[in-house]
């Protein structure tokens, strides 16, 4: 005879309990990783205007979410002359300070970058210059859905033409399946 278990109290696994821990301290590393590369990052922007003697009004700084706020180094002025904002970041691929001015005309403005912190001139120069915006990333998967779905078989009434529309179907389809293979691949495991 076999014994029925008992249902009545939940069976805690101590391995998902070690499994929980884990995750949790994989998470509390990364948060404290970007935490302290926010803080590097303030401290080396800030380090740099100190150099060139810059005063900020607002210094680079880390807020409460943990996130790095740029260094504020001039207001916005109207006349005689159309100066922009100018703040200084920290570039990545340049690993120095670079300094960034937004449309003043925005009611919620987006920084872009202008050049790179090398003298106080520098500064002067980004008061006047339109900040260069990344172009938004193109979402090719929803293009190519948007064109299957616009591409009815249905109402082509030609056998030659829902040939080669079911072709263009089929092979867009493995090109997503083929994309999301890609992605998932360079995705980082945590």
């Amino acid at each position: 005879m076999t014994a029925t278990p008992d249902t009545s109290q939940p069976t805690a696994h101590a391995w998902l309990a070690a499994a929980e821990a884990a995750h949790q301290e994989q998470q509390n590393d990364t948060a404290a990783q970007g935490l302290e590369r926010a803080r590097r990052h303030a401290d080396l922007i800030n380090a740099r205007l100190a150099d060139l003697g810059i005063t900020p009004i607002e210094a680079a700084r880390v807020d409460d979410r943990g996130h790095l706020r740029q260094a504020r180094l001039t207001q916005p002025e109207y006349e005689p002359h159309t100066y922009y904002e100018v703040r200084a970041a920290w570039s990545e691929n340049d690993k120095q300070v670079e300094l960034h001015t937004a449309d003043w005309e925005d009611n919620s403005p987006t920084f872009g970058r202008v050049r790179l912190l090398n003298s106080l001139a520098d500064v002067a120069a980004a008061r006047r210059e339109t900040p260069t915006l990344p172009t938004p990333r193109r979402n090719y998967h929803q293009e190519a859905i948007r064109a299957i779905d616009s591409l009815n078989v249905d109402h082509l009434n030609n056998p030659g033409a829902e040939a080669v529309a079911t072709a263009i179907h089929g092979a867009t389809a493995a090109l997503l399946h083929l994309a999301d293979t890609i992605a998932r691949e360079q995705e980082p495991v945590r």
